[in-house]
């Protein structure tokens, strides 16, 4: 058992239980810290697969009798400096979570399977080793990528299992600040270049589009092919209210007169389609419809002139053709505003979830042929907890049923209590860098079920680039220190006191050369 623990820290005291122990520092010089791995020793006692059993600390404190809460007197307290014996009877005394039995951790066929009775009162507590960390956290096996270093064991490399992100979707969730763009762009750029994976980001600041992550990848632009746009699509684009049930009955009267005579025969000509579309809206028939018929005609000019710029009629219907396999596919919706965002994103939702649905129950012979890890930006924008969009459907959808077509799903956000909590807690795997606000703290909580309140207390206290990773991606809880992505250059916040100098030194080499100009055209 040497190799798989180090050295003695202290011993376990009090009452205990199969899933939580104290434990006392007996060597100062220890010094463990939070989110440290630690090796409970049983006792001889208890079988050799029931005798060690690996743990996390989550809680650690330092105290000194002769210093308790009570003493308010300062003069007291520089006596006491004085005397030696004042600091010999410092300790340090911490909790533990007790994760799993070594011996199932280390088998052939490693899986966690947690204590069933407590360790007795004395039993010795040893910092995991290298080696036990290493073949628990540093798999080489395929499908895991590596993301970074388990934070108080920075020797130790930490890897996740890609198929259990994409099969039960994860999310990545920090304050403004955190890592959080690093995360996602280290993530997938390791995903395409190590295991070529296909990726599809919506980014709603355009953070990627001008990064150089290393990896293949495919610049998306905001356009959209109104042929294969869906009603629900034009509804919103139009805005046509929610209870303007005329109006709506008349744009979805003409677009089915058209828009699949027009598809099939390969229309393509700028801007006929709403030409076309306004003649459909004439024609239909019905006297209590003219009011409905001058709205939607109205709101078709308003659309023609706020969405013209996105509208492609060159942009065919092989999905393939638009989103690369193999590479890292970048919509870039930083020019659009929050509706045209959400359409796009829609659009591009559905299409994708019957393509791979049409593959898997073609075997393969018709649709999408390659799974998509989707990651979505800005995800309390396009999936809210309070309020509709055309996203939210199929983000739902897909956290439901895309495990089944090969479809994975990443939700980003740093305002996490605004992100709709039914697809929030289908994310089974959770990377959460620093978070500071209760209400999010408690709201991240209620949508995971990994994270223990004492887990949830050490959010707040995170680095930068240091996050608490939960889920099945993990073989165990873990506090890591996510590597730092080459190439990744959106997402930082701009020094705004040197773009201000930098403005001020443009200023005056703007009137030198006016000077100069001035003073030639004098002959000076």
């Amino acid at each position: 058992m040497t190799r798989f623990t180090g050295e003695k820290i202290g011993s376990v005291i009090g009452e205990t239980s199969p899933t939580q122990v104290l434990f006392i520092v007996e060597d100062n010089n220890a010094r463990p810290r939070l989110g440290e791995y630690v090796v409970v020793d049983y006792g001889e006692s208890y079988s050799g697969r029931e005798r060690y059993v690996l743990g996390m600390i989550e809680y650690i404190s330092s105290g000194n009798p002769l210093a308790p809460e009570s003493l308010n007197n300062p003069e007291a307290i520089d006596r006491l400096r004085l005397y030696d014996e004042t600091y010999s009877r410092t300790y340090m005394r911490g909790s533990a979570r007790l994760l799993s039995y070594v011996s199932t951790l280390v088998d052939g066929n490693p899986y966690v399977e947690t204590p069933k009775t407590p360790p007795p009162p004395f039993s010795i507590v040893y910092r995991a080793g290298k080696g036990l960390l290493e073949k628990i956290f540093s798999s080489r096996k395929p499908g895991w990528i590596r993301i970074g270093v388990l934070a108080s064991h920075p020797d130790v490399a930490y890897h996740v299992n890609v198929n259990y992100i994409v099969q039960r979707h994860l999310a990545i969730l920090a304050v403004t600040g955190a890592g959080k763009s690093n995360t996602v762009a280290l993530l997938v750029s390791r995903i395409v270049g190590e295991l070529n994976g296909t990726v599809l980001i919506f980014d709603m600041h355009s953070e990627y589009v001008n990064s150089d992550l290393g990896v293949k990848t495919n610049i998306i632009e905001p356009f959209l092919n109104p042929l294969y746009m869906d009603k629900p699509e034009f509804i919103q684009l139009l805005r046509i209210p929610s209870n303007a049930w005329k109006q709506e009955y008349v744009l979805r009267k003409a677009l089915d007169e058209f828009q699949d005579k027009m598809r099939d025969s390969g229309f393509n000509k700028q801007g006929d389609f709403i030409e076309v579309l306004k003649e459909h809206v004439k024609r239909l028939s019905g006297g209590d419809l003219e009011s409905a018929k001058r709205g939607v005609e109205n709101r078709i000019e308003d659309f023609k002139e706020r969405y013209g710029h996105i509208l492609r009629y060159d942009i065919g219907s092989d999905l393939v053709q638009i989103i690369k396999p193999g590479y890292l596919n970048i919509v870039d919706l930083g020019s659009v505003d929050e509706d045209t965002a959400d359409v796009i994103v829609h659009h591009y939702l559905r299409r994708l979830y019957y393509e791979r649905r049409r593959f898997v129950r073609t075997d393969g012979s018709e649709g999408y042929p390659v799974p998509v890890f989707i990651v979505l930006e800005e995800a309390h924008i396009l999936v809210p907890r309070s309020g509709n969009t055309l996203s939210k459907y199929w983000v739902s959808r897909i956290a439901r049923e895309g495990r089944k077509f090969g479809l994975g799903l990443c939700l980003v956000s740093q305002r996490p209590k605004a992100v709709d909590e039914n697809a929030l807690s289908q994310t089974n795997n959770k990377i959460i860098l620093r978070l500071v606000e209760p209400s999010d703290l408690r709201y991240v909580q209620s949508a995971s079920e990994y994270l223990s309140d004492e887990l949830l207390r050490i959010l707040p206290g995170l680095n930068i680039g240091e996050a608490v990773v939960l889920g099945l991606m993990t073989p165990l809880p873990a506090i890591v220190r996510i590597d730092k992505c080459r190439g990744k250059s959106g997402g930082r916040d701009i020094d705004v006191v040197n773009e201000w100098r930098k403005s001020v030194e443009r200023q005056a080499r703007g009137y030198e050369e006016v000077l100069r100009d001035s003073l030639d055209l004098a002959g000076l």
